[in-house]
């Protein structure tokens, strides 16, 4: 999650509630149950994620994200055929060129999520 947070950085978690997108949260990712991995929620419950020409769109309306200049193009329909399901979330790291997320291990489900970052508690 560099630049937002540093390798080592202890941050605080709040209890868990339904994440908002670019909420941070601390979640197991699907392919490594054991590991603890800090993401930004980008994509809800409903929603189909499009990234073109460094920018971000939810359900073919563009959205503000100041990570999506560094995000290779992300076509929803060429990995998924149905939007996010209930209880689900597409989550990127902020560091998107070298990020293990969403666009690797797939969706993250509510039960995975451990709680919601708080930011700016340095």
């Amino acid at each position: 999650m560099n630049p937002t947070f540093l390798e080592q950085e202890l941050v605080q978690v709040k209890a868990h509630h339904k994440p908002k997108r670019f909420d941070v949260v601390v979640l197991h990712p699907p392919n490594d149950p054991d590991a603890l991995y800090l993401k930004r929620v980008v994509g809800l419950p409903g929603e189909k994620i499009d990234f073109a020409n460094g920018q971000l769109f939810i359900n073919e309306e563009l959205i503000a994200d100041k990570f999506s200049h560094e995000t290779e193009r992300f076509d929803w329909d060429d990995r998924y055929d149905q939007p996010i399901p209930p209880k689900y979330y597409f989550v990127l790291g902020d560091n998107r060129a070298i990020s293990k997320d969403s666009r690797i291990f797939g969706l993250v489900s509510e039960k995975q999520i451990l709680g919601i970052v708080e930011e700016g508690n340095k």
